[in-house]
């Protein structure tokens, strides 16, 4: 398997991106463990994460500053040391201000087309739950989540027809990242979760704690993984050639989301 000689991962967005949690004494970002992951998982190439998270900030620019810090980053470093992925997370905050669904969707696509025109995989997060947020917000943020689910379906189905009929992508497509998504959402929830869960993976009504924020970066982890296998052609059942550690079972990652499910599953049936 030729691997590709680098990932450097952009991790953009918020508070969340960030690792604030309102309980603890310092920030602890999900690119701590994300970045960990990936170095066990490729340990021949190199794998290096850069966290650009700003608590408070907002997608819809003005007034938030989301487009314009994505603009700096594209300007500044990435011409010296590009991205090949790039993991977008924002809404919280615009949607504490009440800004439409609409207007929060439409920015993001904005936010997600700088890295796309420049080569960058882009990785698009669904918008968590918000415990501590008013009720009349959670439509907005699951019309937003099932945009941003939809976007990517629309292009991995346009992705499988190209690759069916064999079609040749322009020059300029070609250049173009790819546009793919993870629904955060469903993988870290909290309404589904017991109590103890709550406690372990939510910092506060509004971010995760510590151990929440590693779970997120190993679950983002895997996914990155299953990018790049699935770029270099390597199927998960292959050939003995993928990732390092790819045949253990008792990956940390998957055993704590199966247990989630699991837990969230037996707390609902109960209610």
């Amino acid at each position: 398997m030729i691997m590709p000689p680098a990932l450097h991962i952009l991790c953009f967005g918020d508070s969340l991106t960030a690792g604030f949690s309102f309980w603890e004494p310092k920030d602890h970002p999900y690119s701590i463990s994300l970045e960990a992951t990936l170095k066990e998982a490729f340990p021949t190439i190199n794998v290096t994460t850069d966290m650009q998270g700003l608590s408070g900030d907002q997608v819809i620019t003005p007034p938030g500053g989301f487009l314009t810090r994505m603009d700096i980053l594209y300007q500044e470093t990435h011409p010296q040391n590009p991205y090949t992925h790039a993991i977008i997370l924002g809404g919280t905050n615009d949607l504490f201000q009440h800004a439409s669904s609409t207007s929060i969707y439409r920015a993001l696509k904005d936010v997600w087309a700088i890295p796309l025109s420049n080569s960058t995989d882009v990785l698009a997060l669904t918008i968590p739950e918000c415990p501590t947020c008013e009720p009349a917000l959670i439509p907005k943020r699951l019309k937003i989540n099932s945009a941003i689910l939809a976007q990517g379906e629309i292009l991995a189905e346009e992705r499988l027809l190209e690759e069916e009929w064999g079609l040749h992508a322009t020059d300029a497509k070609a250049k173009k990242g790819k546009f793919y998504t993870f629904d955060l959402c469903n993988e870290i929830p909290y309404e589904s979760l017991g109590e103890e869960e709550k406690k372990e993976l939510w910092g506060d009504g509004l971010h995760y704690s510590s151990k929440g924020y590693d779970l997120m970066g190993r679950l983002l982890a895997e996914r990155i993984i299953e990018l790049v296998e699935e770029e270099m052609g390597v199927k998960n059942e292959g050939d003995g050639m993928g990732r390092a550690g790819k045949e253990d079972e008792d990956d940390s990652g998957e055993m704590m989301r199966t247990e989630l499910k699991k837990r969230g599953s037996e707390d609902i049936r109960e209610k």
